[in-house]
């Protein structure tokens, strides 16, 4: 039985197939492509890099019980002037952990903002705070 299906299913597998994608079309060589540059896009940067990030975020985190080991996974806004804004947590632990997560974030000097073709643009980021 699995035998005669191979045949068939071949058949409508090569049938679904673009009637074109055998054909090859005329290139036309009098017509001048276009060139377009790559978009170029740069993410927001905290000041010193992601390092630094990490370590801000630790020397800034209080003790709290049961934190130890938990990983929140937050999400915030860059603006076009550095600051933060519209700090969440995504993934989070209980009440007191998610909001030390937070609070620290929000002590974060401004980042470098991020930018498109070279014009700046607020920017969604997420981060992760292990405690």
């Amino acid at each position: 039985m699995k035998i005669k299906l191979l045949p068939i299913l071949a058949i409508f597998a090569f049938g679904c197939l673009p009637q074109n994608s055998f054909a090859s079309a005329p290139k036309d060589s009098t017509k001048k492509s276009a060139v377009f540059a790559e978009p170029k896009e740069v993410l927001p940067e905290f000041p010193g890099g992601q390092e630094k990030l990490t370590t801000f975020i630790k020397s800034n985190l209080r003790p709290i019980p049961g934190a130890a080991g938990k990983r929140i996974i937050l999400y915030f806004v860059v603006e076009k002037t550095g600051k933060l804004n519209h700090i969440k947590v995504i993934k989070g632990a209980t009440p007191a952990i998610n909001n030390e997560a937070i609070r620290v974030l929000k002590l974060s000097p401004k980042w470098k903002p991020g930018s498109q073709n070279g014009v700046i643009r607020r920017v969604a980021y997420t981060t992760a705070v292990v405690f």
